[in-house]
């Protein structure tokens, strides 16, 4: 299979090495995945075929810078959302969609910027709501947060302002199971927690956390009965969990395993449903936890892995139904590693890590 250079770990601005966030990692409606990577002018993307994998197939992405965020929704529409800049030197906000594994992209159309004066604030947020509509998220100007949502046809509302100061730059958002998106946003001494009241309505304020939080572990997921919960880590670098409807407080889950970003996903282990955690640790390993869903007072510990490939690791989960979880690590300059859950033996268990092939 052919190569390509890809991505290499995030800096502080939109003019750095290129950067992927979100699920750059998908499945189709046919059951084949996707591997997704931002260059320079172009989006590299790997399809999985019967035979191995395919690519990389280079998706023209004309001026938009390499730092692109994805969402996928239940349709198996892959959203790309990017930005780019204007003629007059200011930044707007871009969105193109692969409706269909394997095939060429539509887009990229302007969305505009919530500021009037257009520059980088933050990193977006991306998520697909139970209709299939997209809602962006983003640190704005003013040290706040602003929400976009798609309409049902297609077309775009306006930038809704959330408020905020000295917001932190993340922001986690979920889709919970009646099809609404959670959004936690977090400042210097608390999280939180925006909602809908019905499919596509504006965005309310609901429960604030007061807490401490560091800016590495900060995401929602959505459980196997639809909870959106929240893994956030302390200023004790533990890794807690916040499930808003059930409890008012964050429960304790385990230590974090390292410096890295954490990405949860939900799979079976045993037939149970089960969430995993990863996270990358000091030394460059991939390190994995795993507990029953909604009983984590069984514990968790961590299982490092070493995939071999140096420090400063990108990283995707994928749920693949009875097949287990996709697991997929990107090495600063290299190319992308994938490892697979052995859901013949007992317990959670994983393969090795390979190239993609």
């Amino acid at each position: 299979m052919a190569t390509a250079p890809v991505t290499t770990p995030p800096d502080s601005g939109p003019q750095g090495s290129p950067q992927v966030s979100g699920r750059w990692l998908t499945r189709g409606r046919d059951g084949r995945l996707s591997l997704f990577l931002p260059g320079e002018q172009e989006v590299v993307r790997w399809t999985e075929h019967a035979s191995g994998w395919q690519g990389p197939d280079r998706l023209p992405a004309p001026g938009v810078l390499p730092r692109v965020t994805l969402a996928q929704g239940e349709d198996g529409y892959v959203h790309l959302v990017g930005g780019r800049r204007t003629a007059d030197g200011n930044l707007e906000l871009v969105h193109a969609v692969q409706f269909q594994t394997g095939r060429p992209m539509l887009g990229w159309t302007s969305l505009g910027h919530p500021n009037r004066i257009a520059k980088w604030t933050g990193d977006l947020t991306a998520v697909v709501d139970g209709a299939g509509r997209l809602c962006v998220a983003l640190k704005n100007g003013g040290g706040g947060v602003s929400v976009r949502l798609q309409q049902t046809n297609g077309g775009w509302g306006r930038w809704q302002d959330l408020g905020g100061r000295r917001v932190r730059e993340t922001i986690a958002a979920a889709v919970d199971g009646e099809g609404l998106v959670e959004l936690f946003v977090a400042d210097a001494t608390s999280v939180g927690r925006w909602i809908q009241e019905k499919p596509g309505a504006p965005f309310t304020a609901a429960e604030k956390l007061t807490v401490t939080t560091t800016p590495a572990v900060f995401s929602a997921l959505t459980t196997q009965d639809g909870e959106v919960v929240l893994f956030f880590s302390d200023e004790d670098s533990t890794v807690r969990r916040w499930a808003p409807g059930r409890e008012e407080d964050a429960r304790l889950l385990l230590e974090a395993a390292g410096p890295g970003p954490l990405v949860p996903a939900v799979t079976a282990i045993d037939g149970h449903p089960c969430t995993v955690l990863a996270q990358e640790t000091a030394d460059g390993e991939v390190a994995f936890a795993a507990y029953p869903t909604g009983n984590e007072d069984a514990g968790a510990w961590w299982t490092p892995t070493e995939p071999g490939a140096g420090r400063g690791l990108s990283l995707a989960l994928c749920p693949r139904g009875d097949q287990g979880l996709v697991a997929v690590v990107l090495p600063p300059g290299g190319q992308p590693l994938l490892n697979r859950q052995k859901t013949a033996e007992g317990g959670f268990a994983l393969g090795r890590w390979k190239p993609l092939d």
